[in-house]
Order: structure tokens, then sequence, then C-alpha cells
């Protein structure tokens, strides 16, 4: 039904942005903040080779500046890092996501206030208080517009991350709200991202164009650069075109703003696999199945998995050909953890797509939509229910409603820290992954030159 009275949107947002700072924000949003900043740089510097990666660093190269580029061993300009840092962040697909935003809260909005430091001589704790804003903005729009902006086939990350990276940088820059509301509003003009592009290059370009964009709409509210400040509200303005007057719910996206930080609650899920979060609980299930030996992947006769419905349209690759398929692939993600026993990086490489003991599975899997799973009242309540029927007849059966790494199934410090790691470690080696893991875990101690000197 269409709400015939909006509120204002876009200034009760800039009003936030403007009023946060370290000393505002309670204990747990802080070290809330501080795990996610942490585990986005891990998975960054994992996704350094990645292929869209090198295309980007290429591109970085032409620019040189003072903003490092994390684990490539060179520094570009502002604009540049915001880019090149964002796509590494989401090479992977192993950084995390959020059930409001219904998208990568962390890798459109941590390269856009790291590649900020050294311009603005800015402390961590003014980056830790920056991404606990930027995701605040964020996700509570993307509670107000989803899943009606999520199923039109909008990349949250890139179109809400656009707008978070700018609310950060704003706050990062000290704007006042006026500016603030500009800087939202010029974001608003420079939001997209398409779900058409899963499986492609072009995926983790959505993170890096929204950090990129989001810093440079600061950049330019700072300077004068006028803007509609209903632009977020307005006919034919942000919310209208992605979403629709008729189908967003605009008081969330105002109510309750750090009351609590989404950070907090509904919190920050960590992802343990390189793939698409939807494919999390199904991996749990088999990797605990292979582990505890109930499941005999060299005896399957049938394997039914019933998941949500969200998955048809973001898991299209019922045969992928390449790793980046592979990661939008429910089928693929299944006979990997069946045929490798684990699912890794190095699972997700053309060649292990391809191997002809993966295809050798796919006839014996029925994916299917389960029943209570077929409307978008069930998101919340997603789960995955697996049957696994051997060739003697014995019979696994289990669901799993929320994967490791899920804010209700949390990892610890000691797990993240691990992840972070496994991720930096083999890029950058182990003496400068613990370094640069000490230094994270402490970012609310480090001066920017202590930030700029540690990636």
């Amino acid at each position: 039904m269409l709400e015939t009275s909006f509120p204002p949107i876009t200034k009760i947002l800039a009003e936030f942005v403007a009023s946060q700072s370290w000393d505002t924000l309670s204990d747990e949003v802080r070290e809330c903040s501080k795990r996610a900043i942490a585990d986005c740089i891990g998975g960054a510097i994992a996704g350094v080779k990645e292929p869209p990666s090198k295309v980007v660093i290429d591109l970085a190269r032409t620019e040189l500046g003072n903003v490092p580029i994390w684990g490539a061993a060179f520094a570009t300009t502002e604009r540049m890092a915001a880019l090149t840092n964002g796509i590494l962040a989401h090479a992977h697909d192993i950084d995390d996501t959020n059930e409001s935003m219904r998208g990568h809260p962390s890798a459109p909005v941590v390269p856009a206030i790291f590649s900020m430091v050294p311009a603005t001589k800015v402390d961590g704790k003014a980056m830790i208080a920056a991404y606990a804003v930027g995701v605040e903005v964020e996700a509570k729009l993307g509670r107000a517009m989803n899943m009606e902006h999520y199923e039109r086939g909008w990349h949250t990350t890139s179109t809400l991350g656009t707008l978070g990276a700018a609310a950060a940088a704003a706050n990062l820059l000290q704007l006042n709200s006026e500016t603030c509301a500009r800087a939202l509003a010029i974001a608003g003009s420079m939001a997209c991202g398409v779900r058409a592009n899963f499986g492609t290059m072009t995926k983790p370009l959505h993170a890096g164009l929204a950090s990129e964009h989001g810093v440079t709409a600061a950049r330019l509210a700072a300077g004068g650069l006028s803007a509609n400040p209903t632009a977020l509200e307005a006919k034919e303005g942000f919310v209208d075109l992605f979403c629709g007057f008729e189908h967003v719910a605009a008081g969330l996206a105002v109510t309750d703003l750090g009351a609590p930080f989404d950070v907090v609650k509904p919190g920050i899920l960590f992802k343990i696999y390189p793939t698409c979060s939807l494919t999390h609980h199904v991996l749990d299930i088999l990797l605990e199945g292979l582990a505890n030996r109930s499941i005999r992947p060299g005896k399957i006769r049938q394997m039914n998995c019933g998941i949500g419905y969200r998955c048809e349209n973001t898991l299209p690759y019922h045969r992928p050909t390449t790793g980046l398929e592979g990661k939008f692939s429910m089928e693929y993600c299944i006979a990997a953890a069946l045929c490798y026993g684990k699912v890794t990086f190095s699972e997700f490489t053309d060649e292990a797509v391809n191997a002809p003991e993966i295809q050798a599975l796919y006839p014996k899997l029925n994916v299917y939509i389960h029943p209570e799973l077929r409307e978008s009242d069930s998101v919340f309540n997603d789960f995955a229910d697996i049957e696994i029927i051997h060739e003697d007849g014995v019979v696994y059966n289990k669901r799993l409603y929320k994967p490791k790494g899920h804010p209700t199934n949390p990892l610890s410090w000691a797990e993240l820290e691990a992840k972070f790691k496994d991720c930096a470690a083999p890029v950058i080696g182990t003496a400068e992954a613990n370094r640069a893991w000490k230094g994270l875990s402490t970012l609310e101690t480090l001066g920017s030159s202590d930030i700029v000197s540690l990636l």
C-alpha cells in the first residue's frame, strides 16, 4: 500500500551521520565494528591474485599515490584505492553479510574509509565510528526496502553500499548534517549494480564502485556540489526508483537508528566459505556429515536438498563451467563438498569446477525449493533440509537454520584470527599477517600513520 506521508529520510539519516563519533558508540558496537573491519581486510588480501583484482590493480598502478593497496605492495590515489580495495574485498565472496541489507556491508565501507586515512589523518577510533555509521545507513535502508529491492534484481552491495560508503566517508570528514544530506543525495545518483552479473568478474566490481562512489560523493558534497535534500524519498528518487513507494516501509529506514546498531543486532554474518552465503548451511551439514562418517560420498544413490526460494535467482548456475559461476551454483557447492571434502579457495578454479568426478555427481542431486520456503515471509526462518540416500538404503537427514558465522552461531575472536591468517599469510607471509592482525585487533589504539603502515 502506498504511504501517503513519507518521513524525511535524507534529512534524518544525515543528522544521524553527522552526530555520531567514537564517544557516542557503546563498547559492543565498537567491538563488533572492529571485528568486521579486520575480517574484511583479511578476505581482501586473499583476493589480491584473483582475476578481477589483477585487472584493477594494473589500472591502479597508473595512478600512484599514498594509499596502500592491501597485499599488493604499492600505493595509489584515494579514489583508486577505494575502487581497488573494494574489488579485492569482494573478489573471493568470503566477505561478511547482513540480514537487513541482504548484501555485503563491509566491502563497500571498509575500503572507503581506509582510502581516506592519509589525507584526513584520522585515527582508529574515528575509523571504527565511521564504519558503524556506514553500515547502519545501508542496513536500515535495506530493512525498509527489502525484499522488493533485492528481488527486482539489484545487487544491494552496490546500491545500498554506495549510500553506506558515502555515510561513512561523510562521518569521517565530520561534515555537518546539511552537507551529509548532500553526500547521500549525490550517492543516490551514483548507485547501481545488477544481479545479472553474478558469477562474473563484474560482481566484485560492484563493491569497488560503491566504495569509490561513496568517497567521491562525500568529497563533492564537502566541496559544495548541490543536490536535492530529499533525494532519497522524493518522487523519482532513490527509494521510488529502486523499490517503488508502494513496496517500501519507509519508517523502518529512520526508526531505531543506532538503537541498536545493525552491527550488533541482527549483526554481521562472517563467512567461512568463499561462496554465496545461501549455500553455507548446506555446506555445514555436508562437511559435518563427512567428518563424522554419517555421509559416505562414494556410496550415495541420491541426495535431496530443500532450500529457500531466493536461491532460484541468486544461484542460477546449475551446471557451472567457471570458478566464478561455481560460487553461485548450489549444485557445484554440494558436489565440491562431497568430492573434495572441503570448500576453500582452491575448489573454485575452472579446473576444479569441470572435473569429471564433479560432473558424475550432478545426476544424483535433486535441489528443490522447499514447500515451507516459497514465500518472502520465510526469509528470516530460512533453512536447508538435507536427505541423503545411500546405496545400502541408509538415510542421512538433517535440517539447519543458521550456518556457522551467523550472529546466533558466531565465530570467536580466535576463529576470526585463524580465518584472517589463512587468508593473508599465503599472500603477505606469516610474519606480516601476524603484524597486520595485531594492529587491526587493536585498531582503536592506532594513529593515522600506524594505520597506513600496517597494510
